[in-house]
Parts: structure tokens; C-alpha cells; sequence
């Protein structure tokens, strides 16, 4: 791609070296990586302490590769005001596998997030030569991968066995979002050890455990095909953003977190990251494998995923 602002290559190596220079060494606050591939290929594995820059199918298309404003490629406002002020630099973007910015086609979100950063970001910007592919290739150690739920039912000292929900801790979604059981929410050392400040009950009969301790908030909902938890959307993706912009840590839950806690997180996670169901499903799956909404909170979901989608 042609530019009138100053774009550069940079090899992985230099992105290594950018990225261990010490922070009293820099002029801003240091180097900061975003990164344009799907958000499920991202939450797998990604190159340390970067950031998931992704826009959907449904708006790539329709834009037809004509310029886009830097706020529909990066949802968290906060995060975008820092960027826009020039907090960090260089702003490193990489995809998959490209070998220079020159190789980019028009409608990729690489393309777009370079001429949109261009258009309103005074930072040096880079592109990294090779993509993650070629950076976890070389420096597998900068590239954690998740850790994935997949525990089995397991008897206990009585010899029953713990059902599958209930076992180990909640999950950790994002940083500042977990999903777990009602058993989860009764543990005060388990809240206390994931860092957990407040809890969003989704239901209409688990008890609020520790009030006075942590911030709750409780959405009654009922786990049936009548109930209608997209009224909830709004609430619940209120209530996580103003825990998460405070610094806190929220666990959403249900009785069993399998299908009311889970709708809510599916929801929170297409709203934020802007992603289709599929993709928010298999990213929670592979956290929480006994996920299940009921077919009418899924339905309403795909209602949801439209609304999402259609934002521009």
C-alpha cells in the first residue's frame, strides 16, 4: 500500500528489540502490538501484552475498501483515546502471515487499520514482515497460549461426583470477565484468589452470598424458553464496562453456568468485540466446555448478533 505518512517494515527481530527496550528508554509510554486477525485466532495465542483489533465480515464488505474511522476498528474508547494522543509508539500492526504492507489487499483489516492510524495517529507506525505466523515461529516464548477448561465430573470424598460445572473455578474470559456456577459464587476464597469485585447473578433463585463484600447485581431470569434474557443485553454489558473501567473483576453466573451466565458473556463478548456468535460460542467453549444456552436464548442471540453486526 502507498501512503502519504511515513509506514515502516520491521522484521521480527526488531520487533523484539522494540519490544525489550525498557520503558524509562522511550520517549512515550512504549511500543504497543495490534493485532488484526480473527478474535478466536487471537484469545489461542498472540504475541505478549498486544491488543485484538478485528471489524466484522458484514462491514468489511459493505465498505468495499473505502476508508474507515480508527473508532469502528478499535470498540474500547478508552483504549482509542490513549492511542489517538500519541501515548505509544511505535503502533506495530500485524496480521496473519503478510510479508510487507505493499501485500495487503484493500478490504483486509490490516489495510484498513493502517490508513485509518495514518489518517489520525501522530505515533510512528510499523507493520510486522511475516505476520504472527513468522514472529511465534521465531519467538515462541513471546507467544503465550490460553489455558483451555476441560474438566470431567470427578467423585468426591463421599463418592459422588461433582458435576462437571461445578469443578475447579470459574473461567476466565478476559481479564476483567469470568463465567462460572452458582457453587463458584459461594467460594469466598475462589472470588478472593481470581481477584473477583463483583458478581452479576442470572437468576431468579441463587442467593447473593457475600453482600456488603462485593458489588453484585442481579438479573432475574428464568431458564426457559419463554424468558426473554436479550432484555438483559443491555444491563449486563453496562454493569461488566463499569466494573472493568474501575478496575474490578466481574463473575457472571447462573445456577449451573451452562446456559443464563453464558448468554450474558456470549452477548458482552459480540458487543465488545464485535464478532459473530459462532466465533464469541467457540471462544467460550473452549474455556467452559459445558456451555449450553437453551434454543430460545440462542435465537435471541442470533437476534443480537444482527443489531451488533449492522454498527458501524
Amino acid at each position: 500500500m502507498t501512503s502519504t505518512w511515513d509506514l515502516l517494515d520491521i522484521t521480527a527481530g526488531e520487533l523484539v528489540r522494540i519490544l525489550r527496550t525498557p520503558r524509562d528508554q522511550c520517549a512515550s509510554s512504549g511500543c504497543v502490538v495490534l493485532d488484526c486477525r480473527p478474535f478466536l485466532d487471537f484469545s489461542l495465542t498472540h504475541i505478549r501484552e498486544s491488543r485484538n483489533v478485528n471489524w466484522n465480515s458484514v462491514l468489511r464488505r459493505r465498505s468495499k475498501g473505502s476508508a474507515v474511522a480508527l473508532e469502528w476498528l478499535v470498540p474500547d474508547k478508552a483504549f482509542l483515546g490513549r492511542l489517538r494522543s500519541g501515548e505509544w509508539s511505535p503502533v506495530v500492526v500485524v496480521d496473519e502471515r503478510s510479508g510487507s504492507a505493499d501485500e495487503l489487499k484493500p478490504d483486509s483489516v490490516a489495510h484498513m487499520l493502517l490508513a485509518a492510524l495514518g489518517g489520525e495517529v501522530r505515533s510512528s507506525i510499523c507493520f510486522l514482515q511475516g505476520g504472527f505466523e513468522g514472529f511465534s515461529e521465531a519467538y515462541p516464548e513471546l507467544c503465550p497460549s490460553s489455558n483451555m477448561c476441560t474438566a470431567e465430573a470427578e467423585p468426591t470424598a463421599t463418592g459422588r461426583r461433582t458435576p462437571a460445572y461445578d469443578q475447579d473455578g470459574p473461567v476466565e474470559l478476559l481479564p476483567f470477565l469470568f463465567l462460572g456456577s452458582a457453587v463458584h459464587s459461594s467460594r469466598r476464597d475462589t472470588l478472593v484468589a481470581a481477584g473477583i469485585t463483583a458478581v452479576l447473578n442470572v437468576s431468579s433463585s441463587c442467593p447473593n452470598f457475600y453482600e456488603g463484600e462485593f458489588e453484585y447485581l442481579r438479573l432475574t431470569v428464568e431458564d426457559s424458553l419463554a424468558a426473554d434474557i436479550r432484555a438483559c443485553f443491555s444491563t449486563a454489558i453496562a454493569f461488566i464496562d463499569s466494573v472493568k473501567h474501575r478496575g474490578g473483576r466481574v463473575l457472571v453466573h447462573c445456577q449451573a453456568g451452562i446456559s443464563r451466565s453464558a448468554t450474558i458473556c456470549l452477548a458482552y463478548l459480540m458487543h465488545t468485540q464485535r464478532v459473530r456468535l459462532d466465533e464469541a460460542f467457540d471462544f467460550v467453549k473452549r474455556r467452559r466446555h459445558v456451555i449450553s444456552p437453551n434454543l430460545a436464548f440462542m435465537g435471541q442471540l442470533l437476534q443480537f448478533e444482527t443489531d451488533v453486526l449492522c454498527q458501524g
